[in-house]
Formats: C-alpha cells, sequence, structure tokens
C-alpha cells in the first residue's frame, strides 16, 4: 500500500521512549523544554501504577478502575511539551480515577486549568455545581483549584496544561465554562489546531516552542472566550434548573431545624455562590425557607383550629414559638393568635 506522504508523523516514530520519572511532577517549572516520550512500560508491571501516581501526586490523587488490579500493569504513554505558554501532552492513560480536594494546607493555588480534547474513551467529572459526561470528539476544561471527582476509561487523547499567568484576560470566562461541553465552529477550529500541533512541535527548537506556546495561548483563549459569550446567553435556564431542584428539597424539608442554605448546596452538590445567584430574583435562599415555612405555617393556622400555635411553629421549622411569632407578624401583619381568630370568626359567619 502506497504511504501517504501528507500523513502526520506520529511522536512514537521520532522520539525515543523514556520511563515516567518517578518523582512528582514540577508544577513550577515553566521553561520551554523539548517533547519526550514517556511510559511506564519499562517498570515492571506490579510497580507502574505507583510511579503513575508518585508523578501526579503533586497535582490530583489517582487510583486504578475499580476492575483492575495494579498488579496487572497500568501502561501510560504520552508526549509532553512544555511550551512555556501551555505544556502541550498527548497519549494513551490506563483507566482510573482522578480527585482532588483543593486544601489551605497545601499552600499556594495551583492556578491551571486542564484541556482535555478526546479522541478515544470516554471521561466523566463531578464538581459541586456540574456534572460532565465527555465522550469521542469532546472538549472541555477543569479547574486544578477546584474540589472535583472523575474517571477516565482507557482514555487516549489530549491534556493541555493551562497555566492562569498565561490566560488572565480571560481567566473569568475560563472559570465560568469549566466541566462543561464546549462546542460550536470556534472549538471545532481550536480542536482541529490541537490535533496537528503534536506533529509540528517534535522538531521545534526552544525558541520556536516558545512562539508557538503564546500562539497557542491566544488561540485557545480566543475560541473559548467567544464560545463562553453564548453559555452566557444560556445561564438563566441554568440557574432555573438549579432553583427548580433547591424549591423541591427546601419543601420537602421545612420541618428540618437545621435547613440552611449551606445545608441545601451540600445536598445538592453546588456551590453556595450558584445557588445564592440561583435564588437572587425572590430575595435570597434564607428568605425563601422562611417565606416557604411561613406560609406553610398560615395554611395550617386557619386550616386546623385545635393544633396549637407552639406546636405549629415546631412542625414548620420554629424551634422558639417567640420567633416564630415575630417572624409571622413581620410577614402578614398580625400574630398567630390573631390570624386564627380571624378564621375563626370567618368559619362561625360562614
Amino acid at each position: 500500500m502506497q504511504q501517504d506522504d501528507n500523513a502526520p508523523v506520529s511522536a512514537a516514530q521520532l522520539l525515543e521512549q523514556v520511563p515516567l520519572p518517578r518523582e512528582p511532577r514540577n508544577i513550577k517549572d515553566i521553561a520551554p523544554a523539548p517533547p519526550r516520550l514517556f511510559s511506564t512500560r519499562p517498570y515492571p508491571p506490579p510497580e507502574q501504577f505507583e510511579v503513575w501516581k508518585t508523578r501526579m501526586a503533586s497535582l490530583v490523587d489517582v487510583a486504578p478502575a475499580e476492575d483492575h488490579s495494579p498488579a496487572q500493569g497500568f501502561e501510560v504513554e504520552y508526549l509532553t511539551c512544555n511550551m512555556a505558554d501551555v505544556v502541550f501532552t498527548s497519549g494513551r492513560f490506563a483507566a482510573q480515577t482522578i480527585a482532588r480536594a483543593a486544601k489551605p494546607s497545601q499552600g499556594a493555588p495551583v492556578d491551571t486549568w486542564w484541556l482535555f480534547r478526546v479522541r478515544a474513551g470516554e471521561a466523566r467529572f463531578e464538581t459541586r455545581e456540574r456534572r460532565m459526561h465527555a465522550e469521542q470528539g469532546a472538549v472541555f476544561l477543569i479547574s486544578l483549584d477546584d474540589d472535583f471527582r472523575g474517571s477516565i476509561t482507557n482514555y487516549d487523547g489530549l491534556v493541555l496544561a493551562l497555566p492562569r499567568r498565561s490566560f488572565a484576560d480571560v481567566a473569568d470566562q475560563l472559570d465560568g465554562v469549566c466541566n462543561i461541553l464546549l462546542s460550536g465552529n470556534l472549538i471545532e477550529l481550536l480542536a482541529d489546531y490541537l490535533d496537528r500541533l503534536e506533529a509540528r512541535i517534535i522538531l521545534m527548537s526552544p525558541e520556536e516552542l516558545r512562539q508557538a506556546g503564546r500562539a497557542t495561548a491566544q488561540m485557545i483563549a480566543a475560541c473559548i472566550q467567544l464560545s463562553s459569550d453564548r453559555l452566557e446567553q444560556a445561564s438563566g435556564t441554568i440557574e432555573s434548573m438549579l432553583f427548580e431542584r433547591a424549591r423541591l428539597y427546601i419543601e420537602t424539608h421545612l420541618g428540618d431545624f437545621d435547613l440552611t442554605p449551606d445545608r441545601v448546596a451540600r445536598q445538592l452538590r453546588i456551590s453556595r455562590s450558584a445557588l445564592y445567584r440561583a435564588f437572587e430574583s425572590v430575595g435570597g435562599v434564607a428568605g425563601y425557607i422562611l417565606r416557604k415555612r411561613l406560609r406553610a405555617a398560615h395554611a395550617e393556622l386557619v386550616g386546623s383550629t385545635d393544633r396549637q400555635v407552639q406546636e405549629i411553629a415546631y412542625r414548620h421549622g420554629f424551634k422558639l414559638a417567640s420567633d416564630f411569632t415575630r417572624a409571622f407578624r413581620r410577614e402578614f401583619g398580625v400574630s398567630p393568635r390573631e390570624m386564627r381568630e380571624r378564621a375563626r370568626r370567618r368559619s362561625t359567619a360562614g
């Protein structure tokens, strides 16, 4: 069969495979470096996963897939190239789970996003606000300064590390589209560019790598910034969905004394800021909970005359009858007892 002269040359054809370093990755190293082809294959199979785990320890916690024993081996092979403004990585990664929990004890933030371009396999990631399932062809971002957990299944594709210092002008837009499948003509253009970048960087000089890294960062910033504008148009829909989920949870747990905005956010696995934005138009989460409790108590007061006011207050999340009375008077202009007396008079008159 005749060879296609236009086909890109793979890294495996030009680079010598070297053992994946056993030490954690130095995330502070920003000097341009020529491409290297790392692999766990040179190690005995029982050691391969531990080498990979140690290499990733400065960034995330990794674990083998549940149905895989590390003793059977853990194959990872990838090209990596530090282009100063971005770190380009392309390769194959065994199925695994990935998690990060940002802690104050970890010191300064990582200040890095990972940009994924899936060629084969699947990826799933979950933060407090969003869940995402990516398949072949997908492009998405995650932030290493957010708490997240996820998994990949025999992933083949690109992972570009984007340091915040290279994207300061569009940092808010990048934060806003994390853990969302990116789409549109500009994202497809970006994907085409990234798919061919590997073949172009293998023979670049350090200065060419620096220039290519700067150009790549600018293209990524432009494509994602403009794509994020489309996502902003959908923000109202997203907030409506969050509001509906929270509303159902609140109304189901109105009688719980510890029903607070923080608890709602935790239970729904969304951030407090996202919850507050969803309830901004109705006066906030705490105010919404209070009004719902008062209206439910009001309905019971006028509909049932045999329960004590204190019992009704307790049933609807108020520990103290005095707190209930003050809140009720602010909301309805009369005390609970006065409201009940009015209801009795109307019932007698009828």
